[in-house]
């Protein structure tokens, strides 16, 4: 079964849980034999003692406990270990759902999520869910077992002494409900506060630079404090709780000691107990202690895994269905009462265009003015309030990430490599692309003598070329990788930012060239040198205006 976000977290836990079936059941089958073996040294214990007692011989009985001592240890092995495997098996699972939920979620949606926020769902509330499955599931299970079979050994022994020890326990569990009521809640706001203490973080590291350059308190240094003082905050009433709930279930679960002695004492002084059964009444009662505390310190992990589902469910969705239309050849690109809205206002409204194959598209605008924000409505990453870009007759918006990447490609002034050869990071596009046209393609934007010079030329590390190239150079590439695609439509936001003049002529020059074809919507800081511009938009005020060539 797989995870969905419609489910509930038990639903959700039942389905990790079934993706292990077998080893979780292994698992629950040690722990519960490991229990009932477990009570076995008690009763050779009394029998040993009894044995003492009567003038017996009572070696038998170590042999036996001796044998069911080792016996609960190779069954507590293999129940941890079983757990352990289940959890690693099911928490890779579980991560693997999440990175393809991400990779099947719309880019806009994808980019309105905080890079610290994904990091910590994928990393740490995964990991949060370890504990539970390998260790708190045997230790749940002992917890509830063990004083169970040690009450009924003190029911064979005297029911009034086994009725005495059980009183307090309801009250403590009580007491132990009550305070720790909205545990849940509380959990998940503080999961929240440490992911923006991680976001914060990342923030802080990235702009620490310019800080120490100028000597001031950022923004992102406040932020960092203001998340670290919440976060002390929050731990500060998480410890005062949670020692509370502790040390009232405690010494509520103790009273059962404290009582049940000084009766079994007055029944051995009345004759209707043994000294034997004395004895094994002050140790069964002190160690029925143990197994509800265990689960009490184990409380507040579980809770914490509980949320943990609860934060992860989000991501693992069914992928997102969208009409697949990129077989048809581009005969038109436009753009119809285009609405984008920023909070309360209008950044665009009612905008109509219309494009044909060929075409170069040169957007104006003052700084802010919407050219990026534009363009992002037709890459995908903005979603649009109403209305849209078209490519034929489809909506944009109902393209999946494959389509889409068949028809648009995008370059803007963030480069962005990936571990690999050059080639490797060159031919990303879904077609077969030979290194002849990737040394055509070169040679047209100026970089084919720059890679030549390279030891390994296209096998060479991008490491080793990002550490000889410029900014520019590394530019160029980028915006080589996106002609290679061969997209029908191609996007250049500001993405010749880093060139001079001469060089962002050659890549323009090369780019219509090779794809003579293309529909190129260009956003560049130097508009007047782009030559062979068909189509000239100026924005203003949210207006979009064509302007004349001539």
């Amino acid at each position: 079964m797989l995870l969905s976000n419609d489910m509930s977290r038990m639903t959700a836990f039942k389905a990790m849980l079934s993706w292990e079936l077998r080893r979780v059941r292994l698992s629950i089958g040690c722990a519960v034999l490991c229990s009932m073996v477990e009570m076995v040294p008690w009763l050779c214990l009394y029998f040993f003692v009894q044995a003492i007692y009567d003038q017996q011989s009572p070696y038998e009985y170590l042999v036996v406990m001796a044998a069911a001592l080792m016996a609960r240890y190779a069954l507590y092995t293999l129940a941890v270990w079983y757990a352990h495997l289940a959890a690693y098996h099911i928490i890779q699972k579980i991560r693997q759902h999440m990175v393809l939920a991400l990779a099947d979620m719309k880019i806009d949606k994808l980019r309105s999520l905080k890079r610290g926020d994904i990091e910590k769902r994928i990393s740490d509330d995964c990991q949060s869910l370890e504990p539970l499955i390998a260790h708190h599931g045997t230790d749940i299970i002992n917890g509830v077992l063990m004083p169970f079979f040690m009450t009924v050994f003190l029911f064979y022994i005297d029911w009034r002494i086994a009725l005495i020890a059980l009183a307090p326990l309801p009250l403590a569990l009580s007491a132990q409900f009550l305070m720790m009521r909205g545990f849940a809640t509380r959990q998940e706001k503080y999961t929240q506060i440490v992911s923006n203490m991680h976001q914060a973080q990342l923030e802080f590291l990235r702009s620490i630079g310019v800080m120490k350059l100028f000597a001031v308190d950022a923004n992102s240094y406040l932020e960092l404090s203001r998340t670290i003082h919440s976060h002390n905050t929050m731990v500060s009433g998480y410890t005062k709780k949670m020692v509370g709930a502790w040390v009232t279930f405690v010494t509520l679960a103790q009273i059962s000691l404290i009582l049940v002695v000084p009766v079994a004492i007055a029944l051995n002084n009345m004759g209707q107990l043994t000294l034997v059964d004395l004895m094994m009444v002050v140790c069964i009662s002190a160690g029925i202690l143990k197994p509800w505390l265990d689960l009490t310190q184990v409380f507040s992990q579980i809770q914490q895994s509980i949320v943990s589902i609860d934060r992860i469910l989000p991501f693992c969705h069914a992928k997102e269905q969208s009409e697949v239309v990129y077989d048809q050849d581009l005969q038109q690109l436009s753009c119809e009462n285009l609405m984008v809205t920023r909070g309360a206002s209008r950044v665009f409204e009612n905008v109509n265009l219309s494009f044909l194959p060929g075409q170069r598209v040169l957007i104006e605008g003052d700084s802010g003015a919407g050219k990026s924000t534009l363009l992002s409505t037709l890459s995908g990453s903005l979603t649009p309030k109403h209305g849209g870009w078209k490519i034929n007759k489809g909506f944009v918006t109902d393209l999946d990430d494959e389509s889409r990447s068949r028809y648009i490609a995008v370059v803007d002034q963030e480069v962005t490599f990936f571990s690999g050869t050059l080639r490797d990071n060159l031919a990303l596009a879904k077609r077969v692309i030979k290194d002849d046209e990737i040394w055509s393609l070169l040679d047209l934007l100026g970089l084919k003598d720059l890679v030549a010079d390279l030891p390994e030329l296209l096998s060479c590390d991008v490491g080793e070329v990002s550490r000889c190239f410029s900014g520019g150079e590394m530019q160029r590439l980028a915006i080589l990788r996106a002609a290679l695609a061969k997209t029908p439509i191609l996007i250049l936001d500001e993405a010749t930012a880093h060139l001079d003049q001469l060089s962002e002529q050659t890549v323009l020059a090369g780019l219509r060239q090779y794809s003579p074809n293309q529909i190129q919507l260009i956003i560049s800081h130097r508009p007047r040198q782009v030559k062979q511009v068909d189509v000239r938009l100026n924005i203003i005020a949210g207006n979009v205006e064509e302007v004349s060539l001539g």
